[in-house]
């Protein structure tokens, strides 16, 4: 039965018992009812979206049972809703959601929203206390991280951070931001002129409220989510808590935040030298009026893996392979050590892969995005280099959410800790993949391998499930 009808009943025994009082006493689930749609309000205004709304689609497209029967608030505009989704089981009883949900009148206002969960039976989720919602970094979207079996023949279908956690009972939630929606072809991108942090931090927090309700509706606690943030994820995730801070709290979607393997601010002067110059060359393509940013990704997979031999039109005086390994494994942020994946190295130059294959390595490199916004881009550096005034990172210090610090040695997370004296929050937690001595992070586990590595679930997903699991 349905729990408007069981707090219907309650409700009227209540009143039979108590006829001779005149007033009947409010009951907690009343008041939780009455507080959560006033909450909502405010969250809707906040957002300029009413989630509940997206909510409610969502359920009835995927045919989940709804035990919580909610008004929304108003009528949303035309267009603004669900427009595209698709089920399809990973493994097992491992399922995959996916919904483009419209969220503004542009052509290119939409975002995908993901759910990753076990099942009971077909459309009927498993409920479970455990959440987590996943922001993506640059170049790729939730399935290219969260489930890259899905993209690479190369790959089990189910290996995934997203599978292993629905396994092991965390309802995996995540967003596909505007730009990783924007159909190949598209020459004219004007569009993405505002298409910033501040854009993507509210488009973050807007698919957070729908995913917590959408919960809630079918079953699954009112609460918060746990946000995890990967790379310059990070930085949204960031953002979004700064936004927070200047809601009343019972509007806010995150209660516990996972930044991946990202400095938000550094003292590295070679991290710092690098964000700073993404700003300046970023603001040379903003001032002539190119609002997008091309990404090479895929260009070197191609390259790399069809013509392997040819000189490579990104890094010359490479060949095409040589290109596609040094991107992968070289120290390309400028701090000596970071890189993306742990490579083989043979005479100070890279000649094959540590944990994923090279075949592997092109699937993830072909799949990724073609296109950024150049805003978001430079927003990025300037939170990091502080090179001019970031808006987004004013109310630091009354971000007071429990934090894990998650990062590689071989990646950026370890040059992490440095930003954590500028944040409010007393619970924070460092964990640093470090698999090889002090003075070889070059060689080491890396910033991509947390998600695509052999090893990954040894040495990442499981911690990453612990700490969940503790909050």
């Amino acid at each position: 039965m349905k729990k408007l009808f069981t707090i219907l009943a309650a409700v009227s025994i209540f009143l039979l018992l108590s006829r001779c009082q005149k007033d009947a006493a409010i009951s907690p689930v009343q008041e939780q009812a009455q507080e959560l749609a006033v909450n909502l309000q405010g969250l809707a205004e906040s957002l300029d979206l009413d989630p509940l709304f997206i909510a409610k689609e969502m359920a009835a497209v995927a045919e989940w049972p709804v035990e919580v029967e909610m008004a929304s608030e108003g009528v949303s505009p035309r267009g603004i809703g669900v427009h595209g989704y698709y089920r399809r089981v990973i493994a097992d009883d491992i399922a995959h959601y996916s919904f483009t949900v419209r969220i503004g009148s542009g052509p290119y206002d939409r975002i995908g929203i993901h759910r990753v969960v076990k099942e009971w039976s077909p459309n009927r989720p498993a409920r479970t206390t455990k959440a987590l919602f996943y922001q993506h970094g640059d170049a790729k979207n939730f399935v290219g991280m969260m489930l890259p079996g899905i993209n690479s023949p190369n790959t089990a279908r189910d290996f995934g951070m997203a599978t292993y956690l629905a396994r092991n009972g965390v309802d995996v939630w995540g967003i596909d931001q505007a730009w990783n929606l924007v159909p190949e072809g598209v020459t004219d991108f004007s569009f993405m002129a505002d298409w910033g942090v501040d854009k993507q931090q509210k488009d973050l927090r807007r698919a957070m409220a729908i995913a917590r309700l959408a919960r809630y509706l079918t079953g699954g606690p009112n609460e918060a989510m746990i946000l995890a943030g990967y790379s310059s994820g990070a930085v949204t995730g960031f953002a979004a808590l700064n936004a927070e801070t200047q809601i009343a709290p019972g509007q806010r979607n995150i209660k516990g935040f996972i930044p991946v393997d990202l400095m938000i601010k550094t003292d590295n002067q070679g991290i710092h030298d690098l964000f700073a110059s993404e700003y300046y060359r970023t603001q040379a393509l903003l001032d002539n009026e190119e609002y997008q940013d091309f990404i090479p990704f895929q260009m070197l997979g191609q390259l790399g893996r069809n013509e392997p031999d040819a000189e490579s039109p990104i890094f010359p005086g490479f060949t095409n392979l040589q290109a596609a390994l040094f991107m992968g494994t070289g120290p390309i942020f400028g701090d000596g050590q970071s890189h993306y994946i742990a490579g083989v190295w043979e005479n100070d130059f890279p000649i094959g892969l540590q944990y994923v294959s090279l075949e592997q390595w092109f699937d993830f490199l072909e799949t990724a995005t073609l296109y950024e916004p150049a805003l978001f881009i430079q927003d990025c550096g300037v939170m990091i280099s502080d090179v001019v005034d970031s808006p987004f990172d004013d109310h630091f210090a009354e971000i007071t959410v429990p934090i894990l610090n998650f990062g590689a040695y071989g990646g950026l997370g370890y040059l992490a800790e440095y930003a954590f004296s500028r944040i409010g929050s007393t619970d924070v937690t460092h964990h640093i993949i470090q698999l090889m001595p002090d003075g070889q992070g070059l060689m080491d586990f890396a910033h991509i391998d947390i998600f695509i590595a052999s090893n990954a679930e040894e040495v990442a997903w499981q911690p990453l499930l612990e700490w969940i699991s503790a909050h």
